[in-house]
């Protein structure tokens, strides 16, 4: 006991190398980034929860770096970070690749009119991409297929959260209303899409509770940014959190913030910092200790 006791506990998080993984129904693989809480190569008996990161390395770095800072400020218990996407080195090929993953069969981007004709004379033709859609299939595989594979590698507790912005913003909720209970906990930064919308609704006609903490915001620079007008980022992230925040659901502790003063990128590390401490409020009291 003394000597568990007299164990110096690192203050950073350590990230393990990259590993990749092919999901059903696809044809290349996905970069896995893994970051580990400071204490878990001195603590062999205690599992973590989990931190599903959108967007692998694009969002891993900084989800990481701000865990980190609020894991050693105690405003958040110590968490594993996973950070899923495509390799950084494959460039914009990986960007075009993260829209099939995050967008699910059915996805609406721009409203029919004014704003899918605003981004259809920028040359972004959404339409011609839907049969390329695989949300539904990226999710599987996160849950069916990653989850079990790392759960046997880490030492993973049962309780999952999924963050994601943008496009990711729109797969955390889909995923929400997908499959609940898949996660327990969600952060959605500025993101969703027509079809998020209709299914809250379909969701809400057959449930008359949604066990989540769910963490919502966005940016008033979006408002300002007319390519993110097209695609609705804040109005309909807005009925999203409004509409959830109608339903009643008494298993929901739901928190939105609305930014002032940032853009679709400044506002990133606020979103991840503040949805980190909602999601995780109730596991505050039970922080353990520090060793110093």
């Amino acid at each position: 006991m003394a000597a568990e006791r007299n164990r110096v506990v690192p203050y950073a998080m350590s990230w393990e190398e990259p590993t990749y993984a092919r999901a059903e129904g696809y044809d290349y693989d996905h970069e896995v980034l893994v970051a580990l809480p400071p204490s878990y190569h001195v603590s062999p008996d205690r599992s973590y929860p989990v931190v599903w990161s959108m967007d692998g390395a694009m969002a891993f770095a900084v989800t990481s770096g701000v865990a980190n800072l609020y894991i050693v400020g105690k405003r958040i218990p110590e968490v594993i970070i996973v950070g899923v996407g495509h390799r950084s080195e494959n460039g914009m090929l990986g960007m075009a690749n993260r829209t099939f993953d995050l967008f699910p069969p059915g996805s609406v981007w721009s409203d029919p009119g004014l704003a899918q004709d605003y981004m259809e004379d920028m040359g972004f033709h959404f339409r011609m991409s839907l049969p390329f859609m695989k949300g539904d299939l990226f999710l599987d595989f996160l849950v069916d297929q990653l989850r079990p594979a790392l759960g046997d590698r880490y030492r993973m507790a049962d309780d999952n959260a999924l963050w994601g912005h943008s496009a990711g913003g729109g797969f955390a909720s889909y995923a929400m209303l997908a499959r609940p209970g898949a996660f327990g906990r969600f952060i959605i930064g500025s993101g969703t899409n027509g079809l998020t919308i209709d299914l809250e609704a379909d969701y809400a006609a057959s449930h008359d509770d949604l066990a989540a903490r769910v963490f919502i915001g966005m940016a008033d620079g979006e408002i300002n940014h007319a390519p993110l007008c097209a695609q609705r980022l804040v109005s309909r992230t807005t009925l999203l959190a409004e509409n959830l925040r109608l339903r009643g659901y008494p298993s929901l502790d739901l928190r939105t913030r609305f930014y002032t003063d940032r853009d679709h990128f400044t506002v990133m590390p606020q979103i991840i910092g503040d949805g980190l401490q909602h999601i995780y409020a109730d596991l505050i009291p039970d922080l353990p200790k520090p060793n110093w």
